[in-house]
């Protein structure tokens, strides 16, 4: 859970931006290793950085350091840079959808498959960075 809304703000403000760029990252680095081919374990072998890390990144247990993103980047033949933008990328995406995520915890499970196939396939499209319109 992201926290009480009720705390002061700017707490509550940071720790949104944490969950959203945690989220961000997760699926960063989740996106690049399949587009790698690499297994987890593969991965991990090349990096020197274990599976369950590498496993706890890709589900958003764990902020990896610069010196992780830096192995793993390697390993799926990225530059930090490319990495960073195309977090930079998908930010906005992830940042207008979490909120649909928190709403309740009684989401149903067929419409957080259908969220996360939006996200897909919207992170294809080149309105990527574009808020999300109401139908209201």
């Amino acid at each position: 859970m992201l926290g009480n809304p009720h705390f002061f703000r700017g707490v509550f403000f940071v720790e949104y931006e944490d969950h959203i760029l945690n989220e961000t990252i997760r699926q960063v680095f989740l996106d690049c290793r399949r587009e790698s081919g690499l297994t987890q374990n593969t991965a991990s072998l090349q990096s020197n950085i274990t599976r369950q890390f590498i496993s706890q990144v890709e589900v958003g247990k764990r902020m990896p350091s610069i010196t992780t993103l830096s192995a793993l980047a390697r390993v799926y033949n990225k530059s930090l840079s490319e990495l960073f933008k195309e977090v930079d990328r998908l930010y906005p995406l992830v940042a207008n959808a979490a909120p649909i995520f928190e709403i309740s915890a009684d989401i149903a499970a067929e419409t957080k498959r259908r969220m996360s196939e939006y996200i897909e396939s919207a992170k294809k499209s080149k309105d990527c960075g574009a808020p999300m319109k109401s139908k209201v």
